[in-house]
C-alpha cells in the first residue's frame, strides 16, 4: 500500500496492478464506507481515516515518498506484522522541516520504519537520530529511473526555484531569530545569479536553457522575460515528473542556487555548480552545499557567497576541468551526500525477498 499518492507514477511499475493500493490523505478520493466508519467513531481525523484503512486493507507492506509526515514512523507501533518503507523524496533541512520537529532519539518515542531508502550516508545518519530502521543509501529514487548521459552541447542550464505562491513579504522559516529574512530577500540574490549565468553564456558563446519549475509555464516564462529582457535563453516547461532529467542529459553544465534536482544532478555525475547563495544571507548549517555531511564552505564547484569572481572562477573550472578528473572529484565529494543506484537495484532487492515470505 502507499501511504498519500505522491509517487505513484514512479512505484507503479515495481508492482502490479492488484498489489498497490493508495491511501490518500488528501481528501482528493475518500472511500465513503471508511468516512463512515470514523463518523461512528466520532473522529474524522485523517490519523483515525488511516487506521481504519489499514484495518480492512491489511497490507503486508506501506510504504511512502512523504518522508516529512510524523505520523507514518509511529504506524509500526500500531500494526507491527506490516513492513513500512520510507523513501527520501527530497533534500531535507531543520528549521521549518522535518528534523526540526522531532525529538531525537529514537528509542525513547514511537518512531520507527523498517526500511528507509535515503539519499546518501552522511543524512541517512541523520534520519537514524530521529527514526529507527535499516538505513539504505539509494540516491533519489526518481532521478535513479532515469540513465545517466554526458552531452558536449555547449549549454549551460539553470534550475529553476520560480514559486509564485510564495509572497514577497513571506518570513523565512530558517531566519535566525531577531533576524526575520523576506522571501523577497532570497529572490532578488538568486536573481542577481540567474543574471550572471546569462551574461556568463553571452561572453562565452553557450546557449543559456532554463530547467522550468512551475505547471504555470506562461507565467514562468513571463517572469524569465522580465528578468533577463538582454539575453538570449530558452525555458524548458516542467512536462513530467521526469521531464527535468531529460534535460539535465542535454546540458553540458548545470547550475542550482537550491534545488533537490542541483545534487540529482551531482549524482549522476554531471557537471554542476551550486550557487547556494541563500546559505550565506541566512547564516544556517542546514543551507550549506551537502548539509549534513561536512565539507568546505568554498570548493572546486560550489559556494555560498553571492560573488561574481567566485561564480566565474566555478564556471571557468566546470567548463575546462577534463571528463575523468571530474569524475573523480564529484564521486569524492559526493560520496556521503547522494549516491546514484540504476534502477533502484537494492529496492528491487527488498521487494523480491519480501515477495518471497508473501
Amino acid at each position: 500500500m502507499l501511504y498519500f499518492v505522491t509517487g505513484a507514477e514512479v512505484i507503479n511499475p515495481y508492482f502490479a496492478k492488484h498489489e498497490l493500493e493508495v491511501l490518500d490523505l488528501r481528501e482528493k478520493e475518500v472511500n465513503i464506507s471508511i468516512a463512515l466508519l470514523c463518523l461512528f467513531d466520532r473522529d474524522l481525523s485523517a490519523q483515525n481515516y488511516a487506521n481504519r484503512y489499514i484495518n480492512i486493507v491489511k497490507p503486508k507492506l506501506i510504504l511512502t515518498f512523504i518522508d516529512n509526515f510524523p505520523p507514518f514512523f509511529r504506524l509500526k507501533s500500531q500494526f507491527p506484522n506490516i513492513r513500512t518503507i520510507l523513501i527520501q523524496n527530497g533534500i531535507r533541512s531543520e528549521h521549518g522541516d522535518l528534523f526540526g520537529s522531532l525529538p531525537k532519539n529514537s528509542e525513547l518515542n514511537d518512531n520507527h520504519v523498517d526500511h528507509m531508502f535515503v539519499f546518501g550516508k552522511a543524512i541517512g545518519e541523520t534520519y537514524g537520530k530521529f527514526i529507527s530502521g535499516e538505513v539504505v543509501s539509494i540516491g533519489s529514487f526518481k532521478n535513479n529511473l532515469s540513465p545517466r548521459k554526458n552531452s558536449k552541447s555547449q549549454t549551460i542550464a539553470y534550475i529553476s526555484t520560480y514559486r509564485p505562491e510564495i509572497s514577497e513579504k513571506f518570513i523565512v522559516p530558517d531566519s535566525a531569530p531577531g533576524n526575520p529574512v523576506s522571501y523577497q530577500a532570497i529572490t532578488a540574490r538568486r536573481e542577481r545569479t540567474i543574471s550572471f549565468i546569462a551574461e556568463y553564456c553571452k561572453q562565452h558563446n553557450r546557449q543559456f536553457v532554463i530547467i522550468g519549475k512551475s505547471e504555470n509555464f506562461d507565467a514562468e516564462k513571463r517572469y524569465y522575460q522580465n528578468l533577463l529582457q538582454n539575453y538570449s535563453w530558452k525555458l524548458e516547461p516542467r512536462r513530467t515528473s521526469m521531464s527535468s532529467y531529460e534535460v539535465l542529459n542535454e546540458s553540458e553544465i548545470v547550475v542550482f542556487t537550491s534545488s533537490t534536482l542541483g545534487y540529482e544532478s551531482l549524482a549522476r555525475g554531471k557537471k554542476t555548480a551550486a550557487f547556494l547563495v541563500d546559505a550565506e544571507l541566512l547564516n544556517v548549517q542546514a543551507l550549506k552545499f551537502g548539509w549534513p555531511a561536512v565539507v568546505a564552505d568554498d570548493g572546486e564547484f560550489w559556494t555560498h557567497q553571492l560573488d561574481e569572481t567566485r561564480f566565474t572562477e566555478i564556471l571557468d573550472y566546470l567548463t575546462s576541468v577534463s571528463q575523468s578528473d571530474w569524475e573523480r572529484i564529484c564521486s569524492e565529494t559526493m560520496n556521503n551526500i547522494i549516491t546514484y543506484d540504476e534502477n533502484n537495484s537494492q529496492f528491487v532487492a527488498l521487494i523480491q525477498s519480501l515477495r518471497a515470505d508473501w
